[in-house]
């Protein structure tokens, strides 16, 4: 190594001269399994290596270079035979990380993208793991790079969801004795314990509904795939943190009236807030009236309730204006010949009659015509999330909501 690359990584090191919430000039590394890797062609639009969430986000972040080592079938217990029998290495997360040593001593950041297949495959000799070993695995893991290199940046990355005969497979136990919940809980338990950052694409309000997943089961469409990439981008640029754990957790309350209307329901509501505030609970609440002169009359109902500071209001027509944003921020809408058109005039909702219909993403497509009530509920499988505290202010009385049961709400 010369003198001129000795001082270019000692400089990296302290990160003198560029900023540490981005990736300028970093060497990124993925380790994982097909989620990340990218697949098989599956309906004309399942995303390569080329267009999966970590290669795009390392655009977005100006990576000097993405090493993406994730395969398809791998985890932290089970490589893949043809590939073992070809590299004559086993490509499971230890396997990979003894094969890679090299790439890890050079790397500035790695993202860890494991857990599906450690939930529904047993080991390479047909023995099980229990979800001790799962934990033991990834701590040992996570160590051995630590090793390797003092000075990486680990992301832990949720493999947040997956789906088993058109329902979600939160609850459903795997091979191995455990559930995917049990699972994904293993996995964070582990990252906070050993202080590893986790990006929670949950609390991105993605991944949680099945037409997000190509194959109807674990693999994201392309389209996902590239709203990942921007979440991914703006957790790294917020110094690794999403909203959810820059703000914290909301209590979400669904809020079936005129949210600026008064009335009996929206009194119960905001006692139901000031309850959680005293608490020291931040609460959201998730209405679906479209009203002209939105943001004045947010600011008024909040100077003439005395509601909390911190309290979040996300209404579905501000979402769907703006899905990806992270701030308070609302948009100035316009309603024109049956389009409703954010305020960089781009149409995203279109009214016929008693039908809505929505632009889909990354398209000019638009979705097939839908009742009030399907749309409400369609937003409200995808927005919320199997972690969220959800509850409906119904019959001016306050329900719990379960997540997996929000096809019942109308």
């Amino acid at each position: 190594m010369t003198v001129k690359s000795k001082v270019k990584r000692f400089l990296k090191y302290l990160h003198i001269g560029k900023s540490t919430n981005d990736w300028t000039d970093k060497n990124v590394i993925v380790f994982g399994d097909s989620i990340v890797a990218g697949q098989e062609l599956v309906r004309e639009e399942t995303p390569y290596r080329d267009a999966v969430y970590a290669k795009l986000a390392s655009y977005y972040l100006r990576a000097h270079k993405l090493e993406n080592f994730a395969e398809t079938g791998t985890g932290q217990f089970k490589g893949q035979h043809n590939l073992d029998q070809l590299a004559g290495w086993t490509h499971s997360f230890e396997g990979s990380i003894q094969h890679y040593c090299q790439d890890i001593r050079q790397a500035d950041v790695m993202l860890i993208a494991y857990g599906n297949n450690d939930w529904k495959q047993p080991n390479p000799d047909g023995s099980l793991h229990t979800l001790e070993e799962v934990k033991m695995k990834l701590r040992e893991n996570i160590q051995r790079i630590r090793r390797l290199n003092h000075h990486i940046q680990l992301v832990g990355v949720l493999e947040t969801l997956a789906f088993r005969k058109h329902k979600p497979a939160w609850h459903l136990e795997g091979p191995n004795g455990f559930t995917y919940e049990e699972m994904v809980s293993a996995f964070i338990e582990v990252y906070q314990e050993l202080q590893v950052p986790i990006f929670d694409i949950r609390d991105y309000h993605l991944g949680n509904h099945m037409d997000e997943y190509v194959d109807d089961r674990d693999h994201f469409t392309l389209s996902v795939h590239k709203q990942i990439a921007k979440c991914l981008t703006d957790f790294v640029r917020h110094g690794y943190q999403s909203p959810t754990q820059r703000f914290g957790e909301t209590v979400k309350f669904i809020f079936t009236e005129n949210l600026f209307e008064d009335s009996q329901m929206r009194w119960e509501l905001f006692k139901q807030i000031r309850n959680q505030a005293e608490q020291g609970r931040r609460s959201e609440v998730l209405w679906f009236g479209l009203s002209e002169k939105y943001q004045s009359q947010l600011d008024k109902l909040f100077s003439e309730n005395e509601l909390p500071a911190d309290l979040k209001i996300t209404n579905i027509y501000q979402y769907y204006a703006a899905p990806l944003r992270y701030s308070e921020k609302v948009d100035d809408l316009s309603l024109k010949e049956g389009k409703l058109f954010n305020q960089n005039s781009v149409d995203f909702i279109k009214l016929d009659g008693d039908k809505i219909f929505l632009k889909q993403l990354d398209t000019t497509k638009w979705s097939n015509g839908m009742t009030k009530d399907y749309f409400n509920n369609m937003w409200l499988q995808h927005y919320i999330s199997l972690k969220d505290e959800v509850f409906l202010v119904e019959e001016n009385k306050l329900k719990s909501v379960n997540p997996l049961n929000l096809y019942d709400i109308t």
